[in-house]
C-alpha cells in the first residue's frame, strides 16, 4: 500500500501532508510494532510497554529494512528512513493497521464482549447461535482465534491492533460474515480495538478485584470496560447485564445514537429466563425474548451459565437471529475448554474451571453447592505478579462453600508460592480442613486420593491453560491432563488419607 493512504493519520495538517508529497508513492509492506517482525519496506511503530520500550528497538527495525518509523519522541535515525513523531502512537497504530488491511470490520458484523467474567463462554455460545443460523463466524478470545476451520493459538485475550486487523481481514477473505471478540480491559486501555466497527457491545459483569495490578484503581478498571460502549458507532446496540450492580453505570456510558438491550433475571430485563430443572449434567430453562419464548435444554450447568446464555441470546437477537436458531445454538452440546469442564471418573465428579477471582469462584461454588449434598473439594491458588487484593477474598469464598481445601501454586511467576498462599489464608479462619501443597500436580493428586464416592472435586484457576509459570520458567502443565492421570491411577472407593500441612 502507498504511503499516501496513511498520511491523514501520520500528518496533523494539510501542510505536513504536502511536505511528505515527495514520498507518497513509497510502498509500505507491513505495519508492525515488534522489531522482530520488521521487514524491508515496513512501517515500525514504537510503543512504550509495561516491561520494555519499543523506542529502544528502533535500530533493530531499521536494520531489518523498515522504511518508516513512528515514535512518541525524537530519536536519531539514519538517512533514507522517514520519521513521524506522534504523541498518541497506540491509537494511531490501530488506525494505521485498519487502513493497511482495508478496514475489514466494515464488512463484518462484529460483536464485542467485555466484563470480568463470562466473556469466553458467552463468545462460544454466541458463535454457536450464529452458526446455527447459517452465518460463518470467526472467534477471537482467550482460548483461541478461530477463522472458519482454522484454530490459531491465542497469545492475548484480545490481540494487538495490527494482529486483530489482520485476523479480521483473513475472516473477510475466507467468506466469514460475523465475528465474535472477547474485549479485555487491557485491550481497551491500550487502544487495541480502536477502529474496530462493533455492531454489538456486550457487558457481562464487573468484579471489584481484578487486574488492579495494571489499572491501579477500580475506577480505572471500570472506565476501561465502559470504553467499549462509548466507542460504539451510531446504530449499534449495547447489551447490558441488568443483574449487575454496575449495569446502570455502563448504560450511562453507551454512545449516543445506540440502543440498549438488557438481559438477566431482573424485572427490567428484555431477555430473561426461568430455570425449570438443573443437575450436574444439564439445565432446562424457559427463555423469554422480545421475539417470543421457548424452552431450552442446555448441557451447561449453573445460573451463571444461564446468564451467559442470556447475554448471547440478547446479542444474537440484535443481530437479527430468529428465536428458533437462538434455541438451536444454545442446545448445541459444545464444551468450552476449561469452563466447568468435567473429567470422567468412577464414583466422584472432577471439574476444571478457569475461575481465578472471587466472583467467578463464588458463582461456580454456589452452583455446585446447590446441586450436591456431598462434599466439595477444591484445589486452587492465585497468580503471582497480579492483583493481591483478591487473594484473601478467594480464600474466604472457598472456606464458605467447600469442605476440603488444597492450596497450591497457580502461575506464581516471580512471587514466592508460599507467600501467595499465606495471603489467600488471610481470608480464612481455619474452620475447614486445609492442606498446603505448593506443587500443583501433587496437590491435584492428593485431592483425587482424598475423594470419596459422590464428592465433587473442583480444580480452579487455570482452566484451559496448558502451561505453568514458576519464576522465569514456563513449563507444560494442563490441569485436565493431570486430573485424568490421577483418576486413572486412583480407586476413589479406597480414598487415601492426606494429613493437613496448614
Amino acid at each position: 500500500m502507498k504511503l499516501r493512504e496513511f498520511l491523514p493519520v501520520l500528518c496533523g495538517t494539510a501542510g505536513d501532508r504536502l511536505k511528505c508529497a515527495t514520498f507518497e508513492d513509497l510502498e509500505i509492506s507491513a505495519i508492525v510494532n515488534d522489531s522482530r517482525r520488521a521487514k524491508p519496506g515496513c512501517m515500525f511503530v514504537a510503543l512504550r510497554g509495561l516491561q520494555t520500550d519499543g523506542h529502544n528497538f528502533i535500530p533493530n527495525a531499521v536494520r531489518a529494512g523498515a522504511s518508516v518509523v513512528v515514535s512518541e519522541r525524537q530519536v536519531p535515525l539514519g538517512n533514507g528512513v522517514l520519521h513521524f513523531v506522534l504523541h498518541d502512537a497506540r491509537s494511531k497504530l490501530a488506525a494505521l493497521a485498519a487502513i493497511f488491511h482495508g478496514n475489514p470490520t466494515a464488512r463484518l458484523h462484529v460483536t464485542g464482549i467485555t466484563g470480568t467474567n463470562g466473556k469466553t463462554t458467552t463468545s462460544f455460545r454466541m458463535r454457536a447461535i450464529l452458526e446455527a443460523a447459517g452465518h460463518p463466524t470467526g472467534l477471537l478470545g482467550t482460548i483461541a482465534y478461530r477463522i472458519r476451520s482454522r484454530n490459531i493459538p491465542a497469545k492475548n485475550t484480545t490481540p494487538d491492533s495490527p494482529d486483530i486487523q489482520d485476523l479480521f481481514a483473513q475472516m473477510v477473505e475466507t467468506g466469514t460474515t460475523h465475528a465474535v471478540v472477547e474485549v479485555s480491559s487491557h485491550a481497551l486501555a491500550l487502544h487495541r480495538v480502536c477502529n474496530v466497527d462493533f455492531n454489538v457491545g456486550v457487558f457481562t459483569c464487573l468484579s471489584d478485584h481484578e487486574h488492579l495490578d495494571f489499572h491501579l484503581t477500580f475506577e480505572n478498571y471500570r472506565n476501561a470496560k465502559a470504553r467499549m460502549l462509548e466507542m460504539l458507532p451510531r446504530g449499534a446496540v449495547a447489551v447490558i447485564n441488568a443483574d449487575d450492580e454496575h449495569g446502570a453505570y455502563m448504560a450511562e456510558r453507551v454512545a449516543d445514537g445506540c440502543e440498549t438491550l438488557w438481559f438477566g433475571m431482573a424485572p427490567k430485563a428484555d431477555v430473561t429466563a426461568k430455570v425449570l430443572t438443573m443437575d450436574m449434567t444439564h439445565t432446562d430453562y424457559r427463555l423469554d425474548t422480545p421475539a417470543g419464548s421457548a424452552e431450552v435444554h442446555s448441557s451447561f450447568v449453573g445460573r451463571f451459565n444461564v446468564m451467559n446464555d442470556l447475554a448471547a441470546a440478547a446479542a444474537a437477537h440484535t443481530a437479527g437471529v430468529g428465536l428458533d436458531h437462538i434455541v438451536a445454538g444454545l442446545e448445541r452440546r459444545e464444551c468450552v475448554p476449561g469452563r466447568l469442564e468435567r473429567i470422567p471418573a468412577p464414583g466422584f465428579c472432577p471439574l476444571v474451571d478457569y475461575a481465578h477471582n472471587q466472583g467467578a469462584l463464588q458463582s461456580v461454588l454456589e452452583t455446585i453447592r446447590a446441586l450436591t449434598t456431598r462434599r466439595i473439594i477444591i484445589v486452587f491458588g492465585a497468580g503471582g505478579d497480579r492483583d493481591r487484593g483478591k487473594r484473601p477474598e478467594m480464600g474466604r469464598v472457598a472456606q464458605e462453600h467447600c469442605d476440603l481445601i488444597f492450596l497450591t501454586a497457580d502461575n506464581s511467576r516471580s512471587e514466592d508460592t508460599l507467600r501467595i498462599i499465606s495471603e489467600i489464608q488471610l481470608g480464612m479462619n481455619g474452620s475447614k480442613p486445609t492442606h498446603v501443597i505448593p506443587d500443583r500436580e501433587l496437590a491435584i493428586r492428593a485431592a483425587v486420593d482424598s475423594a470419596e464416592p459422590g464428592d465433587v472435586l473442583l480444580v480452579a484457576g487455570k482452566g484451559h491453560e496448558s502451561y505453568q509459570t514458576i519464576g522465569q520458567v514456563k513449563t507444560p502443565f494442563d490441569d485436565r491432563e493431570v486430573l485424568r492421570s490421577a483418576v486413572a491411577e486412583c480407586d476413589p472407593a479406597q480414598p487415601a488419607v492426606v494429613q493437613s500441612e496448614a
